[in-house]
């Protein structure tokens, strides 16, 4: 279903539907002049307003993107003419502008409650309850996405383990993703890969990827398949009525942003040691694990699916739970493993700053990340040093907390070989 094509109400998210129909002079800053004197405000990021009406700004500009109210001081009118012959335009003077929170737009009650969008995920599967429920789940916040993180943009990468007919289940629940957000230029991406193929679209906010088998792609979490395909008829009627209503349900979570406090960050490290050391000490792995800010992008993404703007102990909890779960089970299914020691070595420019920092700090320790040029002798590039850092921390031996700060993690030395 197109974004731009949408006519009745089911198929809007709540957001979209409370800033078309109850709320006046809110939404969210999409500009028409590059300095922001001029903008528009949308029902949302994904539909443009069909209001024939502008904003101009005789206070500073808000921020693009933002979710606003404006204080309209004076309306103007203006003819204009465009291929379909003369219109109206409303000049709104805008004196003052305030940021509104999103989830305050959420209060109403949702059309699908969460369990009932992790229910349309299970319907092209038969099998174990459990594993499907474990399927549908991450099929969930795969499609929910995860929102930007520290130095990194936000989205999720899953590997699709299984057979490549299984694999034709997967997309299936997939097709709820609107064809806008399958294009390079979206700043919310989603693609499917049937074999591994790198892909780096540098404009996008989040970025999600599933790849079937991937051998040598970095990877968040996989999603196992061990079971079988249901045939498309005995739910072709009830999936087409709620595709709809699920690809609604994943527009409102993704304008939703939850937050990681600082109060989770031990908590979140804690985490981090149990979960690298039974990886790492597991001999061997069935794809390549990338640890970098993965439980505080899974946690977001839980967060989401629950349309909560801050994540708690409990999103943390049930990222590890359904990680571990997934993990292990394709470490049963896959007949090709790779040694850990071969999928983790450390460049040797990663392993002397994981060694400086150390030296300069200890472990456990929240670093700003400005203290670590006056206390460490970086390297000439500082493309070199970013790519270093970025080593460590996809490595799972250090943990970008937030914009300022980083935590070194002590696994040994065995763990910088």
């Amino acid at each position: 279903m197109s974004l731009t094509r949408r006519m009745y109400g089911y198929s809007f998210s709540e957001i979209e539907k409370e800033l078309i129909f109850r709320r006046k002079d809110t939404g969210f800053v999409r500009y028409l002049t590059k300095d922001g004197t001029l903008f528009y405000l949308d029902p949302s990021p994904f539909f443009k307003t069909q209001k024939r009406e502008v904003y101009a700004a005789l206070c500073p500009p808000p921020p693009e993107r933002s979710l606003i109210k404006v204080a309209v001081l004076d309306i103007k009118e203006n003819i204009m003419k465009d291929t379909s012959g003369y219109y109206r335009l409303l000049i709104k003077c805008a004196s003052s502008w305030e940021k509104i929170d999103p989830g305050s737009l959420l209060k109403r009650k949702s059309l699908l409650s969460p369990e009932e969008v992790k229910e349309f995920f299970k319907m092209p599967f038969i099998g174990e309850e459990e594993q499907i429920e474990r399927i549908a789940l991450c099929s969930t916040l795969f499609t929910v996405s995860a929102p930007l993180l520290p130095f990194e943009k936000g989205g999720i990468t899953a590997a699709i383990m299984g057979k490549k007919k299984n694999w034709s289940g997967f997309k299936k629940g997939m097709e709820i993703i609107p064809p806008e957000l399958k294009k390079v230029s979206s700043d919310y991406f989603y693609r499917l890969f049937p074999k591994e193929e790198p892909l780096d679209p540098v404009s996008c906010r989040e970025i999600n990827l599933a790849y079937l088998n991937p051998d040598t792609i970095p990877l968040h979490i996989p999603i196992v398949l061990d079971v079988e395909l249901r045939s498309s008829s005995t739910y072709k009627e009830a999936f087409s009525a709620q595709k709809p209503l699920i690809t609604a349900f994943m527009l409102d979570a993704l304008i939703v942003e939850p937050v990681v406090s600082e109060n989770l960050e031990h908590y979140i490290a804690d985490a981090m040691y149990e979960l690298v050391s039974d990886v790492k000490g597991s001999g061997s792995l069935p794809y390549i694990q990338d640890f970098g800010s993965l439980l505080p992008r899974l946690g977001t993404s839980f967060a989401r699916y629950n349309s909560r703007f801050n994540v708690n102990k409990m999103d943390i909890k049930k990222s590890i739970d359904l990680w571990s779960e997934m993990f292990y089970q394709a470490k049963k299914m896959m007949s090709v493993q790779h040694p850990v020691a071969h999928m983790y070595r450390l460049s040797d420019k990663a392993r002397k700053l994981y060694l400086d920092l150390t030296d300069a700090f200890g472990f456990d320790i929240p670093i700003p990340v400005s203290d670590i040029a006056k206390n460490v002798p970086l390297f000439k590039n500082a493309h070199d040093y970013e790519e270093a850092l970025d080593n460590l921390n996809h490595h799972g031996l250090i943990i970008r907390l937030n914009n300022s700060t980083i935590k070194v993690l002590d696994f040994g030395k065995k763990s910088i070989s």
